[in-house]
């Protein structure tokens, strides 16, 4: 299968647009979103936090870091039936009431300049 022939639902055809507006609201978990974590969002994140040791990367991705397990459903065009994909991968942990993230502070991302670029 070609990426040619994946057809997307109308409302991903064009992608989804996303312009952060510094309220605070994707830094916020409330049982319904994630801030998922890349190894480019690492490397920028802990460069600007001037984590250099390996010792220091493991205890800071002990305090923050969480794994989710996630899933997607996908049928093939013209199938009747189609897989659930079970994955993890990993993620900000949230805490608090408001299950915030810990970069959150007085509403703004302390690490705004540096922080992962993709929310779901």
């Amino acid at each position: 299968m070609t990426s040619s022939d994946i057809k997307l639902s109308k409302t991903l055809e064009n992608g989804i647009e996303f312009s952060c507006q510094m309220c605070g609201d994707c830094c916020r978990g409330l049982e319904e979103g994630e801030v998922y974590l890349y190894q480019d969002d690492i490397v920028r994140l802990t460069q600007s936090l001037n984590i250099t040791r390996k010792s220091e990367l493991k205890k800071f991705a002990k305090k923050y870091f969480k794994i989710i397990d996630d899933t997607f459903f996908w049928k093939e065009p013209g199938e009747e039936r189609g897989k659930t994909y079970k994955f993890k991968t990993l993620g900000f942990k949230f805490t608090g009431d408001d299950e915030h993230c810990h970069f959150l502070k007085d509403n703004i991302c302390s690490v705004h300049e540096k922080r992962p670029l993709l929310y779901a």
